[in-house]
């Protein structure tokens, strides 16, 4: 039996399910996401059934699995799959932009005075850090000197820039 795989309402792909005796063969197929890591669900009657996470395949990604056949049959109709974001790459947080690099500090005057007429500036929440990136020139004087042992060089969307980490009370982090 084939049933679709639905991914935030839309159809991802499909599940087919193959009974060899007491045990029924899982095979999942869905096209390719590259912003995370999925798992797949068997969406029943009575509840759900975990299959596993999706691997790549070919231009795809899907997962092959063997599972007792009462297991599926104590779930009762099944409705559907259904795929869940379990992690997100860390490099599809999408930067944004500051009309100012000034504004990024909540906390701490000094650099937000300092940094107020660099233009071009982007910044960007990774977790418990906040990232921010300075355009980059060989030819203008370096941005921070005063914290230069923090800082990165990064290209990011095809241009270099400096980037640094701060925490919530904008103290710099170590990268």
């Amino acid at each position: 039996m084939d049933y679709p795989v639905l991914y935030q309402g839309d159809q991802a792909g499909s599940v087919t399910l193959t009974a060899q005796g007491g045990r029924t063969q899982v095979e999942v197929s869905c096209r390719r996401d590259n912003t995370g890591l999925f798992r797949a669900y068997l969406l029943c009657e009575r509840g759900e059934y975990p299959l596993g996470v999706l691997e790549p395949k070919g231009e795809g990604m899907g997962l092959r699995r063997t599972v007792r056949t009462g297991e599926l049959q104590a779930l009762g109709t099944i409705w559907r799959g259904e795929l869940r974001l379990s992690y997100a790459f860390a490099h599809q947080t999408q930067w944004q932009s500051l009309a100012a690099a000034g504004e990024f500090f909540q906390r701490d005057a000094q650099l937000a005075r300092e940094l107020s007429g660099i233009p071009g500036a982007l910044w960007r929440q990774e977790r418990n850090v906040r990232l921010l990136a300075l355009p980059y020139r060989t030819d203008q004087p370096f941005p921070i000197t005063t914290l230069f042992c923090f800082a990165q060089i990064q290209t990011i969307q095809g241009q270099v820039y400096v980037v640094y980490r701060f925490d919530r009370d904008d103290h710099p982090v170590f990268p």
